[in-house]
């Protein structure tokens, strides 16, 4: 199921009944959401698309996001950890096994950047996905409809590359300050599943195929320049960052959540909740 604008209630007291029907405010529904979705990476894509229809929604919409909460409710054990060995963690596996990927087992920072294109029925954009890792552990995550209309996957991927880098050279100047680090550092791993938007990025000659990209999202040719990143090619079957960009089926969903996040013990869910309680003063 993809929630459109065709699905919209027709004025907002049609939306009004909806909520009334189904007992749930939508807009504060999907606000919380979006908030959950700053450690849950598996429903990025969910609540990117359910976010654009919080004006009226539809019994479509409506029942997407009970959907929604449901997938939530079944699977509340699910977490983001960090790991002080690197070769613990999934996402080393999985460089561990790519040949092409071997130089990089030394990083513990990188970030994985990936774009579903002309997906969006409503405008024909291209929803795309970053995921930056530090320590095995996911530290920053979007899924996002570039405002350019990609005219190709190429373009896509390369346009959402864009946003990734932006965001890695960010998140690099806040550890770098963490670690106390006086020089700014290089060649932070950024992998693609699109070799032709690597090339892209690689090259500064134009084509007749790529000179209508606007130059703003040529950030990546002239960070790959300057030696700030290095692009590694990672297969699409690894591309963790595919959780954000499309409904993968059952399985592979599984496959990617298992990937990104792990299961959470009761032992320690129970030690959050009394420190929760302690925090707030609560009688433990």
């Amino acid at each position: 199921f993809v929630p459109t604008a065709d699905d919209n209630s027709v004025d907002e007291a049609a939306a009004a009944a909806l909520s009334t029907e189904y007992n749930l405010d939508f807009a504060s529904c999907v606000g919380a959401l979006i908030y959950l979705a700053l450690t849950r990476t598996d429903i990025i894509h969910a609540v990117n698309k359910l976010a654009k229809y919080t004006r009226r929604p539809g019994r479509s919409h409506f029942n997407a996001l009970i959907h929604t909460l449901r997938y939530l409710r079944d699977h509340a054990y699910l977490g983001v950890t960090f790991y002080s060995d690197v070769k613990r963690s999934a996402i080393y596996k999985i460089f561990e096994r790519t040949e092409s990927l071997q130089a990089i087992l030394k990083d513990y920072f990188y970030t994985l950047s990936d774009s579903s294109w002309n997906d969006d029925v409503d405008h024909g954009r291209s929803t795309g996905s970053y995921q930056s890792y530090y320590m095995g552990g996911v530290v920053d995550h979007s899924s996002n409809l570039p405002d350019p209309i990609a005219l190709s996957s190429a373009e896509a991927e390369y346009n959402e590359a864009c946003l990734a880098c932006m965001a890695t050279n960010h998140l690099a100047m806040i550890l770098d300050e963490l670690e106390g680090k006086t020089e700014p550092r290089k060649a932070i791993p950024i992998l693609l599943d699109s070799k032709s938007a690597i090339a892209m990025g690689n090259s500064f000659r134009d084509t007749k195929h790529t000179r209508h990209i606007m130059r703003r999202f040529h950030y990546v040719r002239e960070g790959v320049d300057s030696g700030r990143f290095v692009l590694c090619w990672i297969g699409t079957d690894d591309m963790l960052s595919n959780i954000g960009t499309k409904q993968t089926p059952g399985p592979h969903h599984t496959l990617l959540t298992n990937t990104v996040l792990v299961p959470v013990n009761d032992v320690s869910i129970a030690a959050f909740i009394r420190l929760v309680q302690y925090k707030r003063g609560d009688s433990v």
